[in-house]
């Protein structure tokens, strides 16, 4: 807003009669609109039905047939590329782990004690 509004607006809210022109009618207009209260009122019971309309919607059977297609389609296409790939499983890419039980046993206690750290300490009060 530039000096010049400012001053139409100040002069309009304070019952002042502002200089003629397009932009001080524009704002008397505006603030005049603004003074009138609303010409409706809701029912008593809006809050219900709106509340009731949307349970209704929350989830329908059609959502669950579209998520149940999508599923099928994501196995039939999985299904479809194995077979025409020759697609064989190989773990060749993580032998290296092998060698290192004692360290995965490690990182799983230690990740399990961090975890009861932050809920006893850390965090006491919250739960997750």
């Amino acid at each position: 807003m530039n000096i010049k509004d400012e001053e139409l607006q100040n002069h309009i809210e304070k019952g002042a009669s502002p200089a003629d022109g397009i932009d001080a009618y524009s704002y008397k207009k505006v603030f005049d609109a603004l003074k009138q209260e609303p010409d409706f009122h809701l029912s008593v019971n809006f809050a219900d039905r709106v509340i009731q309309k949307i349970e209704a919607k929350k989830e329908s059977s059609s959502d669950f047939m579209w998520f149940g297609m999508g599923v099928l389609l994501f196995a039939v296409a999985a299904v479809v590329t194995i077979v025409l790939t020759n697609f064989k499983i190989s773990f060749g890419a993580l032998e290296f782990i092998t060698g290192y039980p004692g360290l995965f046993i490690f990182a799983i206690a230690f990740i399990l004690g961090l975890q009861w750290l932050d809920k006893k300490v850390v965090h006491p009060k919250t739960s997750h």
